[in-house]
């Protein structure tokens, strides 16, 4: 029997700012982005491409940038953020039903694949499909089992500091023996294989994920102030704290500038050699590359490295990123054209507010 397509990811659990601040699009440049829940291709539409090609080999990934493009061509700005039951903290949403019609209203503008998806997951509609993916799925327990080791006013207090600084305090005296012991039983190697897919780690060498994400939670509590960081609030709360605390393509200023430009983006199921055969060679300056070399040997890598140099125009450039393992080494052809940039590679690093990555790496064509 075939396994029908899941969402794994609703939304991209990257900071787009990295992607705006190394890819640096100018107008009129073709974009390839990795699609995963389709955030970062449409935060990268309002940097005015000519073209982004949005690319995934999972028809679902590619259902749900579907169903969000469809949402921005005939809703106003209002009905786009209800359609995908976005969540706030302190707003409740419309009655689910809504949300059908909505969808009803917005499938004349997707194909026919994704309609089929939709239309035998309209339980993920109903519930707001900006939550509906399976590592949003896990965090949802991970936030159930964290409410039952801590009351609400402990937890909210890591986000009702009125400053950084205040925050910073909470968290220094802030009992984590539990969190901690919930990180050992949770996430763990095999967990998070039955949640992300065990190819996810093939190349991560070591076995305290633990250990690791409590590092990366620290950096998260300390480095950026929780209510305006929608990362932690959607792990932690599960809903935004407030409007203003939202990835860009989601924010209201930035509505008009998404509807105008929706008509450029173009979602292409297929790998980046399958948009080498489709496009030919020099077709794409930019290329947001996400995570997707976390599970690749060196050998695999840089052949796919070979074919971005292929697609690539002069002066382009491009970043990808590692959630837990060590970066793929490029080869002697590879490094003989591009350069790597790691004052800027670091410094956007730091200012990851996504905070559960391990590095952070920007590229230009020689």
């Amino acid at each position: 029997m075939t396994k029908k397509p899941a969402v794994v990811y609703s939304n991209v659990w990257e900071d787009p700012e990295l992607n705006r601040v190394s890819l640096k699009v100018q107008p009129g440049q073709n974009v390839l982005s990795i699609t995963s829940g389709g955030c970062n291709s449409l935060c990268l539409l309002l940097e005015d491409p000519a073209k982004l090609i949005s690319i995934d080999l999972n028809p679902a990934q590619l259902s749900m940038l579907e169903f969000k493009r469809a949402a921005i061509m005939e809703l106003d700005y209002d009905d786009f953020i209800e359609s995908m039951g976005t969540p706030f903290l302190f707003k409740p949403g419309k009655p689910a039903e809504y949300r059908i019609e909505l969808y009803n209203r917005i499938k004349k503008h997707m194909p026919a694949y994704a309609v089929q998806f939709w239309d035998e997951n309209q339980n993920h509609i109903r519930d707001g499909i900006m939550m509906c993916g399976k590592v949003e799925k896990f965090f949802k327990i991970y936030r159930t089992l964290l409410g039952f080791l801590y009351s609400k006013e402990d937890l909210m207090s890591l986000f009702k500091a009125e400053n950084l600084e205040k925050q910073r305090e909470a968290y220094a005296t802030f009992r984590k023996k539990r969190w901690n012991a919930l990180h050992r039983l949770l996430l763990n190697r095999a967990v998070l294989s039955l949640v992300k897919g065990a190819h996810s780690f093939a190349q991560v060498d070591f076995e305290d994920f633990a250990g690791n994400l409590n590092v990366k939670r620290t950096r998260g509590m300390t480095r950026f102030f929780n209510p305006d960081n929608y990362f932690m609030c959607l792990l932690m709360l599960g809903a935004h704290y407030h409007e203003k605390g939202m990835a860009p393509y989601l924010l209201r200023e930035n509505y008009p500038k998404l509807k105008a430009n929706i008509g450029r983006l173009e979602i292409f199921m297929g790998t980046i050699g399958d948009v080498l055969k489709k496009d030919g060679p020099g077709s794409y300056d930019r290329f947001n590359l996400s995570n997707i070399f976390e599970w690749m040997t060196n050998e695999v890598f840089n052949g796919i490295i070979r074919e971005v140099l292929e697609l690539a125009r002069p002066g382009s450039r491009m970043a990808w990123r590692y959630t837990f393992a060590r970066p793929r080494e490029l080869d002697a052809e590879n490094l003989s054209h591009l350069v790597y940039e790691p004052e800027l590679s670091e410094q956007l690093f730091n200012q990851d507010r996504a905070f559960i990555y391990e590095s952070f790496h920007a590229y230009h064509l020689k």
